[in-house]
């Protein structure tokens, strides 16, 4: 076995030996051996012939060269006294940072390391060997606190078995984070084995399959061995310095097993709760409460090692990447929920509430990359004191919201001032302000869970109080609806009664009017049918008359005419207005077929031609299609009364246009005049039935035709307007649209019921 480097010092023959350092008085001889022997030993090897060629300088140092003077001599002495004061402090602090085993358990090495700080990290095994090296390790009195390092630190650790301690121990690094852990052991031929952990190797590489780096050691009886321990990591180097003998190592595992099991299954059943009331409840609290679960459950899993043990044991960097993944979004996942359940996104602080979840968001993905990219060392301590904030802003929140009276608030509130406390903790041991220790390492945790916990059931209780009033306020509501419906029910009852009675009067108004319709149809019927007689006989005697004028006198032949064509208007207006087929045709409704929209203009100005006194009428169907699906009857009908219209109410001589044109959704169709048009208190009324002009004077009419007009043209699912001022003519416009049958067929049967 190779001596440890702080206990072994360069010697001359038997004066080389390893002296290990104790306790107590024999500590105080074997220093006074030490001393001496390291003394006579740096003489004679400076007194040596090899030295004799070296400088004055050197010589005077030794006060051993002849002929030197009092000082040199003086000062000769004080250099050997510094070189024993040093070395004798060397073997105090090796027998101070020896550690003698017992027979089995758990040992904590809190108190029994050294450290040495390499930021640089250039120091190599064979260098700490050197004696300048191995005086600069410290000494050490609690466990390694020693926050977030740049580079490395050097550990060095003396241990010895007794004959009656178990053979086999382990040396245990308590932080499952730490990323790179080597152990350099003495060899007994020289030089040092070397082996390696931490969670930037893969776990079949360690020396025991565990989540923290843990190295099995075969130490010889009773003969002091000196460990060292080189650890690099970007997360905090606070850490338990533990020895274990086997026994005790696995009995610890199954507790500590046990712990973390009933920890995570909290969590599950946490998130699994949370996420089924969710599920049903569609309540978006549950919903930001259970990534938060779950959020929290990857963080803990992955900073204690059970992601990279279990989950995912040969990848080393994507379980790394995990843990700071789920541990930087926890904070702005928390943010969500506390702020909705706070409701400061309905409240008048709903801006700042947006800006500060937004800029949680934000300080997330800038500081995930650049840790998982740059492993930079001091983002996770940046982090740290982020997360610290940005609870410390949520806790004032909630007390302000406690203190204007928000019952929901003082849950938070209670359980933030836990995890707030539980957070400090932890930061401060990350940063080695305070010792490693079971409470402070679990401080965090048990704020967690004591946070998750309350605030499930708080939630819980609150969407229970939310149901309960629901349900008040829908027995209330049913309440009023049943005393409505019994309201309802007295007035449709005296509403049925004035509705009963006001059937009947309908039905009395209707009894009468369709004996006054049918009455008024037997009368036109009749009127129609006992004209037709006369009309015969007045058409025949005219004709004749014609016939037998020799035509010398104009003017009595134009009476021949007038006459005739008075006739012809007379019988066409019984055969179109009071003839039974047009009733029917009103009864029966629209039947469109493909219709040729010209020839309809022009019969609707030949019909007008025999009524005019000397009119120009014109016909304009260039711009129309070659057919158009419409009825022709009704259409026919409508024009017809449009077109005698414009002849009968406008001076002789007036020019009147019928024209039509294509448009996007159908046609248009106008009859246009240049007369003197239509008062404008009349225009308004020109549809109504029986209703006739100013200007109707005493020409014959029954104010029906325009009315008759209008409903045919509705039955097709048209329209019918009328545009006139005075002394500018009128214009009568048709629009037929385009439509499909069933809608023709649907303004078919409203304008028939309307017959």
């Amino acid at each position: 076995m190779m001596p440890s480097a702080g206990n072994r010092v360069p010697a001359n023959g038997a004066m080389g030996s390893q002296v290990v350092g104790s306790s107590g008085a024999g500590g105080d001889v074997e220093c006074l051996y030490l001393r001496r022997s390291i003394s006579n030993g740096i003489t004679e090897k400076l007194t040596s012939p090899d030295i004799a060629g070296q400088s004055e300088k050197a010589r005077s140092l030794l006060g051993y060269s002849h002929g030197l003077s009092r000082e040199t001599r003086l000062e000769g002495t004080m250099l050997r006294l510094f070189w024993i004061v040093l070395l004798c402090w060397l073997g105090h602090s090796a027998a101070w940072a020896e550690m003698r085993l017992p027979p089995a358990g758990e040992v904590s090495l809190g108190e029994h390391w050294e450290l040495l700080r390499d930021p640089q990290d250039v120091l190599t095994i064979e260098q700490l060997s050197r004696p300048e090296f191995a005086a600069a390790f410290q000494p050490q009195h609690s466990p390694p606190a020693l926050g977030y390092v740049k580079g490395a630190v050097w550990l060095r650790i003396t241990l010895t078995r007794p004959e009656q301690a178990a053979p086999v121990w382990l040396l245990e690094l308590r932080s499952a984070l730490l990323d790179d852990v080597t152990l350099f052991e003495p060899l007994a031929a020289g030089g040092y084995a070397q082996r390696v952990s931490g969670d930037r190797r893969p776990v079949a590489g360690r020396d025991v399959d565990y989540r923290n780096p843990v190295f099995q050691l075969d130490l010889p009886v009773d003969k002091p061995v000196t460990l060292y321990l080189r650890v690099r990591s970007t997360s905090t180097m606070s850490f338990p310095l533990v020895a274990w003998s086997p026994e005790a190592f696995i009995s610890f595992i199954g507790t500590e097993l046990l712990l973390f099991g009933l920890f995570y299954a909290a969590h599950l059943v946490l998130l699994i709760t949370s996420v089924w009331f969710y599920w049903v409840t569609r309540n978006l609290s549950f919903g930001l409460f259970s990534l938060t679960v779950l959020a929290n459950l990857f963080t803990s899993l992955s900073a204690e090692g059970f992601t990279y043990q279990y989950l995912l044991p040969g990848w080393p960097l994507t379980s790394d990447a995990v843990y700071v993944v789920s541990w930087f979004f926890a904070t702005p996942l928390g943010t969500l929920f506390t702020a909705h359940y706070l409701g400061l996104y309905e409240s008048p602080w709903r801006r700042w509430a947006i800006g500060f979840s937004l800029l949680a968001w934000g300080v997330a993905l800038v500081m995930t990359p650049c840790l998982l990219l740059g492993n930079v060392w001091w983002i996770r301590p940046l982090a740290l004191l982020w997360g610290l904030i940005t609870m410390g802003i949520l806790l004032i929140a909630s007390a302000v919201m406690t203190w204007r009276g928000q019952k929901a608030a003082r849950v938070l509130l209670f359980v933030l001032v836990l995890l707030f406390g539980g957070t400090v903790l932890r930061l401060a041991r990350n940063v080695g302000a305070i010792d490693p220790g079971p409470f402070v390492d679990n401080a965090n945790y048990l704020g967690m869970m004591a946070f998750l916990l309350i605030m499930n059931s708080a939630i819980s209780w609150r969407y229970t109080d939310m149901r309960a009033e629901k349900e008040a306020a829908q027995a209330e509501a049913l309440r009023v609806a049943r005393q409505a419906e019994r309201d309802l029910e007295v007035k449709v009852a005296l509403r049925t009664q004035a509705l009963r009675s006001a059937m009947a009067q309908v039905e009395a108004s209707l009894s009468l009017e369709r004996r006054a319709q049918e009455e008024q149809r037997q009368f036109l019927s009749t009127v129609s049918h006992e004209l037709r007689t006369p009309l015969a006989v007045i058409d025949a005697t005219a004709q004749n008359l014609d016939l037998d004028d020799a035509h010398d006198d104009p003017q009595t032949s134009a009476r021949y005419q007038k006459i005739l064509r008075a006739t012809q208007r007379l019988t066409m207006l019984l055969n179109d207005s009071l003839h039974e087929d047009g009733f029917e045709l009103l009864r029966h409704g629209s039947r469109p077929s493909p219709t040729r929209l010209a020839d309809l203009l022009e019969d609707a100005a030949a019909a007008a031609q025999l009524l005019s006194e000397g009119h120009r009428l014109e016909v304009d169907g260039e711009r129309l299609p070659e057919t158009f699906p419409c009825d022709a009857s009704l259409l026919r009908l409508a024009l017809r009364t449009l077109a005698d219209n414009a002849v009968k109410y406008t001076p002789a001589g007036c020019r009147v246009v019928l024209r039509g044109r294509e448009v996007a959704e159908g046609v248009e169709l106008e009859v246009q005049d240049n007369g003197p048009g239509i008062e404008a208190t009349d225009l308004p009324r020109v549809f109504e039935r029986f209703y006739r002009g100013q200007n109707a004077g005493q020409k014959p009419g029954t104010g029906l035709g325009l009315s008759l007009a209008r409903r045919m043209v509705e039955m097709q699912g048209g329209t019918l307007t009328l545009d006139s001022a005075p002394g500018q003519g009128c214009r009568a416009t048709i629009f037929l649209p385009s439509a499909p049958q069933g809608v023709q067929a649907q303004a078919s049967a409203m304008g028939a019921a309307n017959v």
